[in-house]
C-alpha cells in the first residue's frame, strides 16, 4: 500500500519558479501572474526553504538558475500537464460524456485512422476535447513515458517495456513532383529515372529504417540521391517541391497536401513502404482511451488492400 504525505511547499509556488525561470526576470514574472513582486519573492523564499536549495544565483544585476534550479525548471512542464489532464479526467467521470484524449498525430493515419475514430468516439462522449501533437517517433515515446500524451502513431517501433504497440499496416511511399516537371504525366515512376534530381528527405534521426530504406532504393537503381535538404514537416517540404527545389517523398495516404501545381506518383521497381503503429501506455486505465485503442484497431483490420494490415505486436 503506498503512503502519501504532506510537502511544504505547494502548487502555487511551483507556478511562480516555473513562470520566473521562463521569463527570466521577477518583475516581468509578478506582471503575468498578476502578483506583487514581493509576494512573488516570499514564495520562491518559502519554496527554496522547503526543498533546502538555492533555485536562483541571486548575482547583482543578473538572475540565473542554480544546477537544481534547471532541473526543476525542466521537469515542471511534465508535472503541470499532468495536473491538467487530471482536472479535466476528474471533471468528465460524471458526466458521462466529457473526457480529454491527447494524440500523437504524425500525420499519415490521420484521415484513415484518427478522423474516423474521433467521429465513433464522440457518439458516446459528446463533449470531448481534443489535443493532437506532431512529432518524430522518438519524440512520441518520450511524450508517453512522460505523460504529455495518451497515444501516438508513430512510424517506428517502441523498445520501452512500458509501451505497448500494434502495427496498423504499411503504407506506400510515393513522390511529389513540382509544377511542370519533365515526369509530371506518368502515374508510376522508377527509381532509376530520379538518378539526377535533387531530394527533401526526412532526417534518419526521425525515421532511420524509412531513410535507409529509401537511400537502399537509390542504390538498387544505381544511384546515391543529392540531398540538398532535410524536413520532417511534410507541408513545408511539398511547399519546398511547389517553389521548384527539389522533389520529396510522401506517404499515400497524405496525398491531400499536394499544392501549388505540386503531383503526387507512385515510386515503383521497388517501391519503399512505411510501417504506422499505435503506441500506448501498458494498462490504460481510461475508459476513453481504451474504446478509442479499440475503435482504431478495428479500423486498422478494415483497411484496403493497397494497405497492408499487421497482427498487433
Amino acid at each position: 500500500m503506498t503512503h502519501f504525505c504532506y510537502h511544504s511547499f505547494d502548487l502555487r509556488q511551483l507556478v511562480s519558479f516555473a513562470e520566473i525561470a521562463q521569463t527570466g526576470s521577477f518583475r516581468q514574472a509578478a506582471k503575468t501572474l498578476h502578483i506583487a513582486q514581493p509576494a512573488l519573492s516570499r514564495q520562491i523564499k518559502q519554496l527554496e526553504a522547503a526543498l533546502g536549495i538555492y533555485l536562483f544565483d541571486r548575482a547583482p544585476r543578473r538572475l540565473h538558475l542554480t544546477i537544481e534550479g534547471r532541473e526543476l525548471a525542466g521537469r515542471l512542464p511534465a508535472l503541470f500537464s499532468q495536473i491538467d489532464y487530471l482536472t479535466e479526467t476528474v471533471k468528465g467521470a460524471s458526466s458521462g460524456g466529457t473526457g480529454q484524449l491527447r494524440i500523437g498525430d504524425s500525420g499519415a493515419l490521420t484521415t484513415e485512422v484518427i478522423a474516423p475514430a474521433l467521429r465513433r468516439l464522440r457518439k458516446h462522449w459528446p463533449n470531448l476535447r481534443l489535443s493532437a501533437v506532431q512529432n518524430t517517433s522518438e519524440g512520441f515515446f518520450h511524450d508517453l513515458l512522460e505523460n504529455r500524451i495518451d497515444c501516438a502513431f508513430p512510424a517506428l517501433e517502441p523498445k520501452s517495456i512500458d509501451l505497448t504497440s500494434h502495427k496498423l499496416c504499411k503504407l506506400q511511399i510515393g513522390l511529389v513532383l513540382p509544377p511542370g516537371h519533365r515526369l509530371a504525366d506518368q502515374p508510376e515512376i522508377r527509381f532509376e529515372r530520379l538518378r539526377n534530381e535533387r531530394w527533401i528527405l526526412p532526417p534518419r534521426e526521425a525515421n532511420p529504417v524509412l531513410y535507409d530504406e529509401l537511400i537502399s532504393c537509390c542504390h538498387k537503381a544505381g544511384f546515391t540521391p543529392n540531398v540538398i535538404a532535410e524536413m520532417t514537416h511534410r507541408p513545408r517540404v511539398v511547399s519546398q517541391v511547389a517553389c521548384g527545389i527539389g522533389i520529396a517523398t510522401l506517404v499515400q495516404t497524405m496525398t491531400h497536401l499536394c499544392i501549388g501545381g505540386t503531383t503526387f506518383h507512385r515510386l515503383v521497381r521497388p517501391t519503399p513502404m512505411l510501417d504506422c503503429y499505435l503506441v500506448y501506455r501498458k494498462n490504460p486505465s481510461s475508459p476513453l482511451l481504451k474504446s478509442f485503442i479499440s475503435i482504431c484497431l478495428e479500423l486498422g483490420r478494415g483497411f484496403p488492400p493497397s494497405l497492408i494490415a499487421a497482427a498487433p505486436r
